[in-house]
Parts: structure tokens; sequence; C-alpha cells
């Protein structure tokens, strides 16, 4: 996890009375669709998923029953929660270390995989901890960044076949 001062670019939620959904049982919130990279998304947070003591957060792509046979999109999502005296984003950038150096993960949505994101985002404790500041009077942000990797790729090919050296 990193932070940042600069909010998400495509979809921030501002949840409200945050404790009721836990009194009430409710285990899921999903968001209303967005746009971003001119295809269709939605936020969905799990309360008690898999693992209870961690918030999940999952990004999958809507409409995609109107998507060509064997369709493809590339992205590279981060995942935000604001911090609400700080003013900063802890945020999840899709990276994977390998040796010294620092990677970006390419998320593939496709007809068997329309849906990525983190099933351990934030753990229960961290985020109703108010000193931390990110469940502050009840009410916190999350939100979500969504760059679609277009295929405009120039390609070239070189053959060396039948040369005279």
């Amino acid at each position: 996890m990193e932070t940042r001062e600069v909010p998400s670019a495509h979809f921030l939620i501002k949840i409200k009375s945050f404790s009721l959904f836990d009194k009430y049982k409710i285990n899921k919130y999903e968001t209303s669709e967005f746009v971003a990279g001119e295809y269709k998304w939605k936020l969905i947070l799990n309360f008690n998923g898999k693992d209870s003591d961690y918030i999940s957060v999952n990004l999958p792509m809507t409409d995609t029953s109107s998507r060509p046979t064997n369709w493809e999109v590339n992205v590279v999502l981060n995942i935000f929660l604001f911090n609400q005296i700080s003013g900063h984003y802890l945020y999840s950038p899709d990276i994977y270390y390998f040796l010294w150096e620092k990677y970006r993960i390419t998320r593939r949505f496709q007809t068997m995989k329309f849906e990525w994101g983190l099933s351990k985002f934030i753990s229960k404790e961290i985020l109703s901890d108010p000193s931390n500041g990110y469940l502050v009077n009840d009410t916190c942000v999350f939100g979500v960044e969504v760059f679609v990797i277009e295929r405009q790729a120039a390609v070239e090919c070189l053959s060396l076949d039948n040369v005279d050296t």
C-alpha cells in the first residue's frame, strides 16, 4: 500500500453511516456504473467476504454481454481509501517486485474473467480505528482508477534470410 495526495481520477464513493452495514448485516454494496476508458464498471465492496476480518474491493466490467466473442480489455487499476485526517489517499497500486525493480501489473478482463479486485484491501480493525483517519464520524471514502491499455502498437518485422555477408 502507498499513499498520495491526488484523488482517484475515475470514481469515488462516500459512505455515510458506515456502521449500519454491520448493524443490518449488509455484506456487500455495489456502486452505480461509471465509465472509464470507454467501458462501464462498478465498484463492489464486500464487508464479510472470505475473510471476515477484511474488506474486499472488486471491480467488475459491466455490460459484457454486448462485447464480441473473445473480447479482451487490459487495464491497470488502483483502489483507494481516503484518510480524512491527513488528506491523503491510501491506495493499492497493482505492482510486483522482481529483484530490485518495481513493475505495474496489467489485469486482463475477458469473457471468463470480467472482475478483479483485492480480497484483503484493508482490515476492519485498521479501518474502524478513528485515529487512522479512514473512518471518521462514521463516514469513509473509497475510490478506483481504471486505466485502459489501448492496443495501438506499431509492429515491425525484420527478416535476415538470404543475406550475403
